[in-house]
């Protein structure tokens, strides 16, 4: 096989949550309840030897997800889920990045059927749709329907963004390995701040489109309790440095929204890029 999934190493996790007084075969329940489904259906679905059976809609053109050499990725993907009777669970179209090994085992082993790009339906058994933490993506003991898009990295789908930008508005930055893009405007003096030390800074951050979204200053704050962007960028800049920095959104959120404490609403969408505008007035 062309793609590995250990599930054997899964079963005595699964074991490990029933109880001998409260016994019930879901494995078999579950199997019952998907055959009549997709008969009913008049689906045509494979079964993986877990008891998930999927089906195939788009094998996808990227690369394979949970290969051999690569057992424990980063995936994004978009799904939408139900249960077996129709009850809408889950219903975003906003892109997901996640290890594959802390996604849903359905998921693990859904997503390894396919590439990058692809789409597919999972009919899952319950004990499929927890993941290794014991959280269940669904209903507890309930059949879960996953339609899943596996997109390309959202990491490339950034860089594009934040090039096209940089190009269209003339700005004079460079890009670090990480992805990060920086403007340096004032060079400031000394030494690069580095980057286990202490910093006393001011910021201004903003989306694309200009829309500020927070403003301040920090300090005596330990650098290493930022996003990664700043991890990489401020040990870049000096004191007295004035900088832009360009960040991916892995490199700050991920797909996770960010809410307000205050009002409870979004205050930073999932999968956002973000601008910041950084001065460096002292570290230690």
């Amino acid at each position: 096989m062309r793609k590995i999934f250990l599930f054997t190493m899964l079963l005595p996790l699964l074991a490990g949550c029933l109880n001998d007084d409260d016994y019930v075969d879901y494995a078999a329940l579950d199997e019952e309840i998907i055959s009549e489904y997709l008969t009913t259906n008049n689906i045509v679905a494979e079964r993986h030897s877990s008891g998930l059976y999927y089906k195939v809609i788009n094998p996808g053109i990227g690369d394979e997800i949970g290969d051999e050499d690569n057992t424990d990725e980063k995936v994004t993907f978009s799904f939408t889920s139900k249960t077996i009777n129709g009850k809408d669970i889950y219903e975003d179209d906003k892109n997901h990045t996640s290890y594959l090994s802390t996604l849903p085992f359905g998921f693990q082993i859904g997503m390894s059927q396919i590439n990058k790009q692809g789409e597919m339906i999972l009919y899952t058994p319950s004990q499929l749709c927890r993941d290794a933490y014991g959280n269940i993506y669904g209903e507890k003991n309930t059949v879960m329907i996953y339609h899943i898009n596996t997109k390309r990295d959202q990491s490339e789908i950034d860089e594009e963004i934040i090039a096209e930008f940089i190009s269209e508005n003339q700005i004079n930055a460079s890009r670090d390995e990480s992805g990060l893009y920086i403007e340096i405007i004032e060079e400031g003096e000394g030494e690069n701040v580095p980057k286990e030390s202490w910093i006393d800074v001011s910021f201004k951050g903003s989306f694309l489109n200009d829309e500020v979204f927070t403003e301040g200053t920090v300090s005596s704050a330990a650098l290493t309790g930022f996003i990664e962007a700043w991890q990489v960028g401020i040990p870049l800049l000096k004191k007295g440095s004035k900088a832009i920095l360009y960040c991916p959104s892995q490199m700050c959120y991920g797909s996770s929204d960010r809410y307000n404490s205050e009002t409870g609403e979004v205050s930073i969408p999932g999968n956002s890029i973000l601008i910041y505008e950084i001065e460096v007035v002292n570290f230690r």
